[in-house]
């Protein structure tokens, strides 16, 4: 079934940030697709890309054991999450396609946004034929530039401590460590998470707790 934005409300999205992110956007070697309107084609590439690298994927991020087919990824990611949260604002998926080419190297979208704090969440994930290429970064640094240029002042990222490719995008692309938050994610078992800050125009200036 599709969300409305009563449904989001009653989830806890109680004020509507109504941002407004483009849909195209272009990084070096990449484009940035929204995923605004769903799409069949490309709910049989983004599948056929976590299927792929199922293996990886599923020890850092839970979502991938709940997609098993096309129908799956279509109606509960395509339709049920990215298109009720771009519509409402609150959330902004996109999929990551190499220039000059229709090749999905994976996704990376905005979410958790907070309009009273000003800030967002960026998560993302790669197929395993375009992992350690630094396409993940500029996708970062790109969906970053908009989203404070939109308006957010901090964004953060979350990942799993022994997530070591993860936890590279973040530093390389000037993110600063704020906390460590021990069993505070499960995927199997507890894991603890970090999580990793850039404020707009403060990144390198930011203190770091060590909680």
């Amino acid at each position: 079934m599709n969300l409305t934005l009563e449904d989001l409300r009653r989830e806890g999205h109680a004020t509507i940030i109504h941002m407004r992110l483009p849909e195209k956007i272009e990084a070096d070697r990449c484009t940035l697709r929204g995923l605004r309107e769903p799409s069949f084609d490309m709910a049989e590439k983004l599948y056929a890309k976590v299927n792929a690298s199922r293996d990886r994927l599923c020890k850092w991020l839970p979502w991938v054991d709940t997609i098993r087919s096309v129908e799956d990824e279509y109606t509960r990611y395509l339709v049920e999450w990215c298109r009720a949260h771009w519509s409402a604002g609150i959330g902004f998926a996109y999929a990551i396609v190499l220039k000059g080419t229709e090749q999905v190297l994976g996704c990376i979208d905005i979410f958790n946004i907070s309009w009273e704090d000003k800030s967002g969440e960026i998560g993302y994930w790669l197929g395993d034929d375009a992992v350690g290429c630094g396409y993940m970064q500029e996708a970062v640094q790109a969906l970053e530039a908009e989203a404070f240029a939109a308006g957010l002042h901090r964004i953060v990222i979350k990942n799993d401590v022994n997530n070591l490719r993860s936890i590279h995008v973040a530093k390389r692309c000037g993110y600063v460590l704020e906390q460590i938050l021990h069993k505070g994610a499960w995927n199997g078992y507890l894991r603890d998470t970090a999580v990793w800050i850039k404020a707009k125009g403060a990144a390198g200036r930011l203190r770091i707790s060590r909680r």
